[in-house]
């Protein structure tokens, strides 16, 4: 027998089985949750950490991560196989990319590393196909949207050992009453519940909302649910109650499914668990490390408000100890029995700690995949070489991260390109540049009837780099390298087919990304014609040139280096003299 939206029996077991999934993710949400608070710490809000987090090495993990996955919007490039549809393709990458910008998508991929980082994150793609801008003003009437689905939303079929094999999958949202009878039907309308929460459900967003016992809403708005239902290709447009165990109230609508066929879910994990749906999250392995090394710093913050340094006579030695508190440093007193005196210390930071906390910073570093090398925070050996081979391993953690971000952010943009390319009302608009006259564009919009061919021959490619935040140094050293190995070589043959080299717009442009401004006042631009060699001729080298190289060596310091050097003496140990010496010295 088959799933009968019309059927209050079916509905009924479909919200039990909606109720136990939902608390089946309980403890993926509180887990979260506690993350999330740990990660913006105490003085976020009053529902931040509970104690102090001086040393949040959670922060720090996820912002070199997010930097190396994605630091913007990607850039989408379109191909085909097809000769007809090379023109028609170039016409729609440009919508497609236009989209991309308008849209935001850079937003929401962000938020869903972010989610994935924390737990899982998922991206929820469709049409717009009502006149309510729902989630706001990037969800425009006729539009496909790419929204962020927290976890706090989510709910999935927890019965099943892959996400694949699940009979459901859906988020909840809210909507004011005015949104909900201009998007269902008046019949359907009839039924709306206007709930009074007065409790706010623990989420990630009463982290910074606190916990009102009272919410005031400047309009109310009510609970819906969306649910996706694979095997009988239909979405479920619901009202949802308040109790997370039975959360279905109504079936508002129902669609026939008619996207892509993988849904209008997108799920984003990095260590998957064989037979279970729910990823394992980088922070929930960085989380009790960096627990562990909070408590130890509070725990030697206390000693150190501990410590104490005081002076202490016998007695009958009062007055030589009225004299010593009297005395400025570099006097000389009169003591009547100077060995009745004895400074006294008590309290204080515990060495052994001190260096325990040194060892947690560090494995904290190496599981979390070489911290110091990923995030540039310092050299990890003495020679560049070595630097390179371990930026190389390291990288490798992050290349694997960023492939699966890669391949679902694809994924997501091709639906969205599958909804402007199969939307039979959309008129794609796109500009394009004259060939020979940069300068010189024309509007080419990508009519429906254009759009007849089947969606599958075209290929949809995400650049990775795009992702990527790129520093102007990089930018520099790109430039550099192009220029020496690809431009001064072949400059005769370039010349020779007309290809020229503009040097002020390069010097411009080397002042700009290497902060040098001074450049352009150094460099005198004129458009005079001085007879001069052709560019790319090399001056002629003396006959006869000396070189003289000299070797030095100077030991190199390393932060892990230093800390380990720093452990040894605080657990007992006796560091060589060359040893302590490279403390001094500053890492590189």
């Amino acid at each position: 027998m088959g799933f009968n939206p019309k059927s209050t029996e079916d509905v009924a077991q479909l919200s039990k089985a909606v109720g136990y999934s939902r608390g089946c993710l309980e403890v993926f949400r509180t887990n979260r949750h506690e993350v999330i608070r740990e990660f913006v710490g105490k003085h976020y809000s009053a529902n931040g950490a509970a104690a102090r987090v001086p040393i949040n090495l959670i922060e720090l993990a996820m912002n070199i991560y997010l930097q190396r996955l994605v630091a913007k919007a990607p850039a989408v490039s379109v191909t085909t196989e097809f000769k007809q549809l090379k023109e028609i393709c170039t016409r729609f990458e440009i919508a497609g990319n236009h989209l991309i910008k308008e849209i935001n998508l850079g937003n929401d991929l962000e938020m869903a590393v972010v989610g994935a980082m924390f737990s899982i994150g998922i991206i929820k793609v469709g049409m717009n196909r009502t006149k309510v801008e729902i989630g706001g003003v990037s969800h425009d009437s006729g539009q496909p949207f790419a929204d962020y689905v927290s976890l706090d939303d989510w709910v999935h079929d927890m019965t099943v050992d892959k996400m694949e094999n699940g009979q459901f999958e859906g988020n909840f949202y809210h909507l004011t009453v005015d949104e909900a009878k201009q998007i269902f039907s008046a019949e359907a309308c009839k039924n709306l519940i206007l709930q009074e929460e007065q409790t706010p459900q623990d989420r990630d967003h009463s982290v910074s909302e606190g916990s009102a016992t009272q919410r005031e809403e400047f309009i109310k708005t009510i609970r819906l649910l969306d649910l996706w239902l694979p095997k009988q290709n239909l979405i479920l447009q619901c009202q949802a109650t308040d109790d997370d165990k039975d959360p279905i109230a109504a079936v508002l609508n129902v669609i026939e499914w008619d996207g892509p066929e993988r849904g209008p879910y997108h799920k984003l994990g990095f260590t998957k668990i064989e037979n279970n749906t729910m990823p394992l999250a980088p922070a929930a392995l960085w989380r009790d490390l960096h627990e562990l090394a909070n408590e130890l710093f509070r725990k030697l913050g206390r000693q150190a408000q501990r410590e104490k340094k005081f002076g202490g006579v016998r007695r009958g030695g009062e007055k030589d100890g009225e004299r010593i508190i009297e005395a400025n440093d570099g006097d000389v007193i009169i003591l009547d029995n100077p060995k009745a005196t004895i400074e006294c210390h008590t309290g204080g930071i515990s060495q052994e700690s001190l260096g325990f906390l040194l060892v947690v910073k560090d494995l904290f570093a190496y599981l979390g995949g070489n911290l110091d090398m990923l995030g540039g925070l310092g050299p990890q050996s003495e020679t560049l070489g070595q630097d390179q081979l371990l930026s190389a391993s390291a990288s490798m953690r992050v290349q694997k991260m960023q492939k699966s971000t890669i391949l679902f952010t694809q994924a997501v943009i091709e639906d969205l390109l599958f909804y402007l390319w199969t939307d039979p009302y959309i008129i794609l608009p796109a500009t394009k540049k004259v060939k020979g006259y940069d300068d010189v564009t024309v509007s080419a919009p990508l009519h429906p009837h254009e759009r007849e061919n089947d969606f599958l021959e075209l290929n949809v490619k995400i650049e990775p780099y795009s992702m990527q935040h790129q520093t102007p140094e990089a930018k520099l050293q790109g430039l550099r390298t192009i220029f020496m190995e690809l431009i001064a070589p072949f400059v005769p043959m370039m010349q020779a087919q007309g290809i020229t080299v503009d040097f002020e717009a390069l010097f411009r442009t080397i002042g700009k990304l290497g902060n040098l401004p001074e450049l352009n006042d150094i460099l005198i631009y004129s458009s005079a014609n001085y007879e001069r060699e052709p560019v790319g001729q090399m001056p002629t080298k003396a006959p006869v040139t000396t070189r003289n190289y000299t070797r030095r060596s100077i030991p190199g310091a390393t932060n892990q280096g230093k800390s380990q050097i720093m452990q040894q003496a605080l657990f007992g140990g006796k560091p060589q003299n060359s040893e302590v010496s490279s403390l001094m010295r500053a890492a590189g």
